[in-house]
């Protein structure tokens, strides 16, 4: 086998522009993120109408909610940086 048809994981990873450990987890990030709102995750982030409910720290309505909706992708990406 000649070298170019040994890519491997990280030559891939490369040659679609995902080379460095930052640009894999805000892709990772931005990914969850866009199916975890279409599936309307986390559960306690959404009203009965599938609206954001608002931070508590930060309003006074009564459906506040103390999880915001982006720990889910921010955990993702987390986790793919330290990977």
């Amino acid at each position: 086998m000649d070298e170019a048809e040994e890519i491997g994981v990280r030559g891939a990873l490369v040659a679609l522009g995902l080379g460095t450990p930052l640009k894999r987890a805000f892709v990772a990030g931005v990914l969850v993120g866009i199916i975890a709102f279409t599936a309307g995750l986390p559960k306690s982030a959404f009203t009965e109408a599938g609206e954001l409910r608002p931070q508590r720290g930060l309003s006074n309505d009564p459906q506040a909610t103390d999880y915001h909706f982006l720990a889910v992708p921010l955990s993702a990406a987390l986790i793919t940086y330290l990977i």
